[in-house]
Protein backbone atom coordinates (compact mmCIF):
# COMPACT_ATOMS: atom_id res chain seq x y z
CA UNK A 1 0.00 0.00 0.00
CA UNK A 2 1.21 3.47 -0.76
CA UNK A 3 1.21 6.43 1.65
CA UNK A 4 2.14 9.99 0.73
CA UNK A 5 2.89 12.68 3.28
CA UNK A 6 3.02 16.40 2.58
CA UNK A 7 4.18 19.28 4.73
CA UNK A 8 6.98 17.51 6.56
CA UNK A 9 9.65 19.81 7.99
CA UNK A 10 12.81 19.55 5.86
CA UNK A 11 14.90 19.18 9.02
CA UNK A 12 12.81 16.14 9.99
CA UNK A 13 13.29 14.60 6.55
CA UNK A 14 17.03 15.19 6.84
CA UNK A 15 17.07 13.45 10.23
CA UNK A 16 15.04 10.54 8.85
CA UNK A 17 17.50 10.22 5.98
CA UNK A 18 20.41 10.18 8.44
CA UNK A 19 18.77 7.49 10.55
CA UNK A 20 18.00 5.40 7.49
CA UNK A 21 21.55 5.77 6.22
CA UNK A 22 22.92 4.56 9.59
CA UNK A 23 20.85 1.40 9.12
CA UNK A 24 21.88 1.09 5.46
CA UNK A 25 18.28 1.22 4.28
CA UNK A 26 16.26 3.61 2.16
CA UNK A 27 14.05 6.36 3.53
CA UNK A 28 11.05 4.38 2.35
CA UNK A 29 12.18 1.19 4.14
CA UNK A 30 12.89 3.19 7.29
CA UNK A 31 9.49 4.90 7.30
CA UNK A 32 7.63 1.68 6.43
CA UNK A 33 9.33 -0.11 9.35
CA UNK A 34 8.57 2.84 11.64
CA UNK A 35 4.88 2.81 10.72
CA UNK A 36 4.63 -0.98 11.04
CA UNK A 37 6.37 -0.92 14.41
CA UNK A 38 4.07 1.83 15.66
CA UNK A 39 0.99 -0.14 14.63
CA UNK A 40 2.34 -3.27 16.34
CA UNK A 41 3.13 -1.27 19.48
CA UNK A 42 -0.43 0.03 19.68
CA UNK A 43 -1.77 -3.51 19.36
CA UNK A 44 0.67 -4.69 22.03
CA UNK A 45 -0.55 -1.96 24.40
CA UNK A 46 -4.08 -3.27 23.98
CA UNK A 47 -2.95 -6.80 24.83
CA UNK A 48 -0.90 -5.48 27.73
CA UNK A 49 -4.00 -3.87 29.26
CA UNK A 50 -5.94 -7.11 28.92
CA UNK A 51 -3.03 -9.03 30.44
CA UNK A 52 -2.86 -6.68 33.42
CA UNK A 53 -6.59 -7.16 34.02
CA UNK A 54 -6.21 -10.96 33.96
CA UNK A 55 -3.22 -10.78 36.31
CA UNK A 56 -5.22 -8.69 38.80
CA UNK A 57 -8.08 -11.18 38.64
CA UNK A 58 -5.69 -14.09 39.18
CA UNK A 59 -4.12 -12.32 42.15
CA UNK A 60 -7.54 -11.85 43.73
CA UNK A 61 -8.36 -15.55 43.26
CA UNK A 62 -4.99 -16.57 44.75
CA UNK A 63 -5.58 -14.30 47.74
CA UNK A 64 -9.07 -15.73 48.26
CA UNK A 65 -7.71 -19.28 47.99
CA UNK A 66 -4.97 -18.50 50.51
CA UNK A 67 -7.53 -17.08 52.92
CA UNK A 68 -9.73 -20.16 52.52
CA UNK A 69 -6.77 -22.49 53.02
CA UNK A 70 -5.87 -20.65 56.23
CA UNK A 71 -9.43 -21.04 57.50
CA UNK A 72 -9.49 -24.76 56.64
CA UNK A 73 -6.12 -25.27 58.34
CA UNK A 74 -7.32 -23.46 61.50
CA UNK A 75 -10.49 -25.57 61.49
CA UNK A 76 -8.52 -28.79 61.18
CA UNK A 77 -6.12 -27.75 63.92
CA UNK A 78 -9.03 -26.87 66.23
CA UNK A 79 -10.65 -30.23 65.44
CA UNK A 80 -7.49 -32.10 66.54
CA UNK A 81 -7.44 -30.43 69.93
Amino acid sequence: MEVKIRGVDPAAVKKIDELAKKQSISRNQFLAALINNYAALEEFKSYQGQYETVIKQCLQVIQQNSHTEERVLRYLEDKRQ
